[in-house]
């Protein structure tokens, strides 16, 4: 008998096929499931996802067993015949889409030669059915395939489409089909099917849909309201996706589940929701789990799409343990997963009634999948050691896989059973996470269960520190070094270190408290170095030469391979012998718009230090490239502050710069992190205990600036203003020769002498920030030693501003001399005078200049006085930021800027107003510019 209706895909159509001829009951038509609809209506709005939806299977036959290939596919009639979802197609009728079960049809079958047991084949075989899409109005809703070794069956690869079937079911039809090949028939009737399903939902189900509807809007009335910021430029295609494969996580969620007496899905959900909003500030927040919906008498079996998701918003009050959270997580979930079987449509227009947008309102949220399988019986506990289960983590891989143009989430989550434990894939989108968060994230969440399945584990629940934050899959695996992958990553491998454990450096251990106690995003926007090396056309660096070059700089530099975690109660930096940092490679869409690449830099350098390092897990480095026509023209480095400063960043970019051009550094490299830790500990302690006692001597009596509130002031509390001059820029360096002083002295001068020129006091007292380069060997370092310094302006005898720019030389050598010391008994010392530490110093300016290269250069002639005073443009401060806390009541940060000095300010308008905060930037200018010229006695008020 010959059946009109077999449908071969073009793909594989002239390759070797078999029919499996089925009928059954259950021929008709039906509207779509409310699951279907879910699906239908999102390949309308984002496409086929086909790649992510499509569900593929393999199933093993035993050399036992003796399959031949007539007997699997005469199981295989047999088992759509049997399940009338495998004989149904999804057709528009009247412009509406409808389920349609056909009474009798012929599967195609392919079949693929393979060797040893066929599973190397049946990967393949996988892979390209999968990446196909199904045309859901002319296929059947599955494809299978016979690998056959010596003539017999070894492998039955299955690739189902989510048209009609969900995971559940997909389980259901795979052990029908075990038993079909083995005993040749099923004594049991088959389960409900996908339109006895739909049919039921259009009915009797409508009053369960009802009160589900009623529970999402109650639960939306609680949540409040957290939008997405504003999305950056983001990867073609946005949303990426990476893989961890544990089986650490595997044993850490059961042996959670039971210390708890919770599900594995209830301990996974709870890890990632920690991992997510964990370190935000967030009273309550919104989980988003999907449902399989097999809970009504009768549905256990079903073959049917029925996978809806569910909404319950988690109280996050109180900063509950992990512990706690989980029993949260646990309760709301149930809830949940309860109220997740309901009629889309009716969703919909509750939400639309109420001006709610549905398709963007859940957006800032996390959507969580757990698709595995549930294990029948009783699940013995492994016995393992928390020794053992850490060491486990070392055997978890991670790659990434195919990215998605479109998603409904920016942030989602599926967990699958794999082989060597459990996969757990996350999707973001780059718009709004960068992709190098990815792995960080899913090694924090490995982390922070197997912490969890022997100790409980505190708010934030982070896994290694108190502050926020390698396997081929089938469709993309992981490329080797210097190879881009399809979704435009690589990894630049290093190899040949140490693995060496140290205590915080004196400059990170300062850092450290900034992240702790500053929690803010503005916040860590100062703890994140972006910089960009630009590369000639001429040089002609590809891909592999840069990626290869960024390697051998982590190889150079332990400091760019450190992660901190704590050791025996105190932080510690932790170097890596060998190990890879992800690069993203990314090309310029136009080259005409964007010829040398350096607008895309910009959005990369920005979009990558937009969101805090997770210190524990996360190299302290980030890398993207920027290639124009295959060629490297911009690499965008991101460093985290606590392992470099602005110095060591330098040198950093030094050496990769000859690395792209010569590929090697002729020099050794200069002290790392870990070596000036232990210089630290022994041979600095002197230094430190000088400089503790300088800062007792030098504070007390010292005036404080701007120790009393002057009123509340309009508007936010903390804001940045900038004046990016010029004139600034030629002035610094014409007073520097005229009185033989550096660009940062006449700057330090002008500050103090605009402070404090009208104060009438005897002294004036600065902070400054210094490198910290002058002990010896430390001028090439690589480590975070900035730190502090407190300069004592004398201002007696009321000097002229040539005398107090002698002075002020003289005061800021003292305060760089003492500004190397342990922040622990610095803490100490003032602690014991009476004061807190932590605020005793913000009624003082403070000072940073972070040019990088701000002395004068011999032979570079000045612009005459009236060419100097012709750059001083009126009304040049323009605001551009507020802050919601801040440390200081008056930070003035120096910086370089194109053909000119950038003069930053932020300000406390409590202490600070705002016009004043102005009248100092323009003040240093207006001073500096008319002492290039001409003496200014006190009060230093420049002439005109």
């Amino acid at each position: 008998m010959r059946f009109a209706d077999v449908v071969v895909p073009a793909q594989w159509a002239s390759e070797t096929l078999l029919s499996a001829e089925f009928s059954g009951d259950g021929a008709g038509s039906a509207p779509l499931t409310w699951a279907q609809q879910v699906m239908w209506r999102s390949l309308a709005r984002y496409g086929s996802h086909h790649v992510f939806l499509n569900l593929r299977r393999t199933v093993p036959v035993s050399a036992r067993a003796g399959a031949d290939p007539a007997a699997v596919v005469r199981a295989v009639g047999a088992l759509v015949g049997r399940h009338g979802a495998l004989r149904t197609r999804v057709r528009v009728v009247d412009d509406e889409p409808r389920q349609e079960t056909a009474a009798a049809g012929v599967l195609p079958l392919l079949v693929s030669a393979g060797v040893d047991d066929g599973s190397q084949a049946a990967r393949q075989v996988a892979g390209r059915f999968g990446d196909v899409a199904f045309d859901h109005a002319a296929e059947w809703p599955l494809r299978v395939a016979l690998v056959t070794v010596d003539d017999r069956v070894r492998q039955i690869v299955v690739v189902f489409s989510h048209s009609t079937v969900d995971a559940h079911a997909a389980e259901v039809v795979l052990r029908d089909l075990r038993l079909l090949v083995l005993r040749g028939g099923l004594p049991t009737p088959a389960g409900p099917q996908s339109v006895d399903v739909a049919r039921w939902q259009h009915g009797t189900d409508q009053g369960r849909s009802a009160r589900a509807v009623g529970h999402w809007l109650r639960e939306f009335d609680r949540l409040p309201p957290s939008p997405l910021p504003a999305p950056g430029p983001g990867l073609t295609p946005p949303w990426r996706r990476g893989v961890l494969v544990s089986t650490a996580v595997d044993t850490a969620i059961r042996l959670i589940a039971a210390r708890h007496r919770v599900s594995g899905s209830a301990v996974l959900l709870a890890g990632v929701t920690a991992m997510a909003v964990g370190h935000g500030d967030r009273e309550r927040t919104g989980i988003f789990p999907m449902a399989h919906n097999r809970f009504r008498a009768g549905y256990a079996n079903a073959v049917a799409n029925l996978g809806q998701i569910g909404f319950g918003v988690l109280d996050l009050s109180g900063r509950p343990h992990f512990g706690e959270l989980l029993s949260r997580v646990w309760r709301v979930s149930l809830d949940a997963l309860r109220h997740a079987y309901y009629d889309p449509v009716a969703l919909r227009l509750a939400f639309e009634q109420r001006g709610v947008d549905p398709a963007s309102a859940f957006q800032p949220y996390h959507y969580f999948n757990d698709v595995r399988l549930p294990v029948g019986g009783v699940d013995r506990l492994p016995a393992v050691t928390p020794e053992a289960l850490r060491a486990a983590t070392a055997g978890s891989t991670f790659a990434w896989t195919a990215g998605l143009d479109r998603a409904a989430w920016h942030l989602l989550t599926h967990v699958v059973d794999e082989p060597a434990g459990v996969g757990v894939t996350l999707t973001v989108d780059t718009r709004q996470l960068p992709l190098e968060t990815v792995e960080p994230f899913l090694r924090g969440l490995e982390e922070l269960l197997v912490r969890a399945a022997f100790d409980d584990v505190p708010w934030p629940w982070s896994p290694a520190t108190s502050t926020p934050a390698t396997a081929a899959t089938a469709t993309a695996a992981a490329p080797p070094a210097g190879r881009t992958a399809a979704d435009g990553s690589t990894y630049a491998e290093f190899a040949g270190g140490r693995v060496a454990t140290a205590p915080l450096t004196w400059g990170q251990r300062a850092m450290w408290r900034t992240v702790a106690e500053f929690a803010a995003p503005a916040a860590y926007r100062v703890l994140t170095l972006p910089r960009t090396l630009a590369v000639s056309a001429r040089a002609g660096v590809d891909v592999p030469r840069a990626v290869r070059a960024v390697g051998a700089l982590l190889a150079r530099h332990e400091s760019l391979r450190t992660r901190v975690r704590p050791y025996d109660g105190q932080l510690c930096q932790e170097a890596s012998a060998a190990g890879r940092l992800p690069v993203g490679v990314h090309a310029v869409p136009r080259a005409a718009d964007d010829p040398d690449g350096a607008r895309v830099a910009a959005e990369l350098a920005a979009r990558l230090a937009g969101s805090p390092f997770d210190h524990a897990v996360e190299y302290p480095l980030r890398v993207a490239l920027v290639t124009v026509a295959d060629t490297v023209r911009q690499v965008v480095l991101v460093f985290s502050h606590c392992a470099v400063d602005f110095h060591a960043a330098a040198t950093v970019l030094r050496d990769l710069r000859l690395l792209l051009l010569r590929g090697a550094v002729d020099d050794p490299p200069g002290l790392q992190s870990l070596d000036v830790a232990g210089q630290e500990r022994t041979v600095q302690q002197r230094r430190s205990q000088r400089a503790v006692a300088y800062w007792l001597r030098q504070f007390p009596g010292l005036p404080m600036t701007l120790a009393d509130p002057v009123g509340t002031g309009p508007g936010p509390r903390y804001r940045q203003g900038s004046l990016v001059s010029p004139a600034v820029l030629h002035a610094t360096r014409l007073v520097a020769t005229r009185y033989g002083v550096s660009t940062s002295t006449a700057l330090l001068a002008a500050t103090a002498a605009v402070l404090g020129g009208d104060t009438g006091q005897d002294a004036c007292g600065i902070v400054v920030m210094a490198n910290n380069r002058f002990p010896p060997g430390y001028d090439r370092a690589v480590a975070t030693l900035n730190q502090i310094g407190l300069c004592r302006l004398d201002l007696t005898g009321r000097p002229d501003f040539g005398t107090l720019l002698s002075r002020a030389g003289r005061a800021g050598l003292d305060a760089y001399r003492h500004a190397y010391y342990d922040p622990v008994e610095f803490e100490r010392a003032f602690t014991g005078r009476g004061d807190d530490h932590r605020s005793v110093l913000a009624p003082l300016c403070y000072l940073n200049d972070t040019r990088l290269d701000p002395e004068v250069h011999p032979g570079v002639p000045g612009p005459d006085e009236a060419a100097l005073r012709a750059m001083v443009a009126p009304d040049a401060v323009r605001w551009v930021g507020e802050l919601d806390r801040f440390a200081w009541r008056c930070r003035v940060q120096v910086r370089d800027a194109p053909g000119a000095v950038e003069l930053a300010v932020t300000a406390d308008t409590r202490y600070l107003p705002v016009e004043r905060a102005g009248r100092l930037l323009t003040g240093v200018e207006a001073l500096l510019v008319e002492a290039a010229f001409h003496e200014v006695p006190w009060p230093w008020s420049p002439a005109g």
